[in-house]
């Protein structure tokens, strides 16, 4: 149906992708508070229409159609009582409200044209003017409701405008000339309008595109960062998966930054990333956890453990910006998590894995061992006792 192609095509040229569901989100958004508004103006203004009828339409016209108009009125705030909430809202619930607040529109404007014309054709000479004026204030305000969304404002402003400048066009008198240009002249500024605000919403929603994705990405390196990663897990925590986290940290880090300055530990650092990076692609995450400590999260399928040893290669061969060659360690931890709050158990047993790299040389991957932990445990409760 046609309504349905100008939703589907919501987020068409100009829009990108990445930015479609977002701007679907702040255009239902900012739609619904007009349109409550709209709503609410068309139901107190309805007693002056309908005193201001023409004498000879008739009382379907006089009162009948301002009576269609304040049922879709209060049946349009009824729906809209809701607001769309950015955190709990669908991008599907946001299409049903836009496409609400449209059919909405597009009636009471059918009505209202009808009214129009039938008014108009009704009035005597001298006073018949007024009921396109006042049909064009009408369609403007309908108009700015809908400058979110182009090909809906224009559907709008044709049900409503269109009769109107037609039938004022046909009589031949130079008033009503008059008036039908300066209507159409009024639907020109307003697709203007609409295509401004479509572009400031644009802006808007980019911008909070960069900002969420800056406060997700470590400034230094350009992985995800800690933030990121827990949400990453989240994810998986939401759908009960089997997860691995591998924990990767810099051998003797400190040496560089002593030896060759920070600038060249910044340099190491971003060159490290990345290699892991490379690693990065489908639901496999890879973050900077903080300082030379960084990580890959993902399911136990598809984050094979022998990923980390070719990391370990990867980083053995690489070329990095001091001229020497470094090496790295890497705990492994696997769980089956069910909640945020798994994060960490889970860490903690790839930090001890991590642990046992170090101590046993670096330059190695550990899994976690729940027997080892538990005697190394022991062995220090002994040693802390001797």
């Amino acid at each position: 149906m046609f309504w349905r192609s100008i939703l589907n095509g919501l987020g068409g040229p100009g829009i990108p992708a990445h930015l479609r569901d977002d701007f679907t989100m702040l255009t239902a958004h900012h739609m619904i508070g007009q349109a409550r508004l709209l709503f609410a103006g068309f139901i107190l203004s309805l007693p002056v229409v309908a005193y201001g009828a023409s004498p000879g339409a008739g009382p379907l016209v006089a009162y009948g159609l301002p009576l269609v108009v304040l049922a879709l009125a209060t049946l349009g705030l009824i729906l809209l009582a809701r607001p769309i909430d950015f955190d709990t809202s669908t991008t599907q619930d946001a299409r049903r409200a836009i496409a609400t607040v449209w059919k909405l529109c597009l009636l009471s404007a059918a009505v209202g044209s009808v009214w129009c014309i039938a008014s108009w054709a009704s009035a005597p000479v001298e006073t018949r003017i007024y009921y396109p004026a006042i049909m064009s204030l009408g369609a403007l305000m309908l108009g700015y409701c809908l400058t979110a969304v182009r090909g809906i404002g224009l559907s709008v402003l044709l049900v409503t405008l269109g009769p109107v400048a037609a039938a004022l066009a046909s009589t031949g008198q130079v008033m009503d000339a008059v008036l039908a240009t300066a209507v159409v002249i009024a639907v020109g500024f307003q697709l203007l309008m609409m295509r401004r605000h479509h572009h400031l919403l644009l802006s808007l929603v980019e911008e909070r595109y960069r900002s969420a994705e800056l406060a997700r990405h470590d400034p230094l390196t350009g992985l995800a960062n800690r933030r990121a990663l827990m949400e990453h897990f989240e994810g998986f925590a939401e759908r009960g998966r089997a997860v691995r986290l591998m924990v990767v940290d810099i051998d003797r880090f400190k040496n560089i930054n002593d030896r060759f300055g920070h600038d060249m530990g910044d340099d190491v650092l971003r060159a490290f990333a990345e290699l892991l990076a490379i690693h990065a692609r489908g639901e496999i995450c890879a973050a900077r956890l903080g300082g030379e400590e960084f990580a890959l999260l993902a399911s136990a399928d598809t984050l094979d453990p022998a990923i980390a040893l070719q990391v370990l290669g990867e980083i053995r061969g690489a070329y990095m910006p001091h001229g020497e060659q470094i090496t790295a360690s890497i705990g492994v931890a696997d769980a089956v998590v069910a909640g945020p709050e798994d994060w960490t158990a889970l860490y903690g047993e790839a930090d001890r894995a991590l642990y046992r790299a170090k101590n046993e040389g670096r330059n190695r991957v550990m899994s976690f061992d729940a027997e080892a932990a538990s005697s190394a445990q022991i062995e220090a409760l002994r040693a802390r006792r001797a």
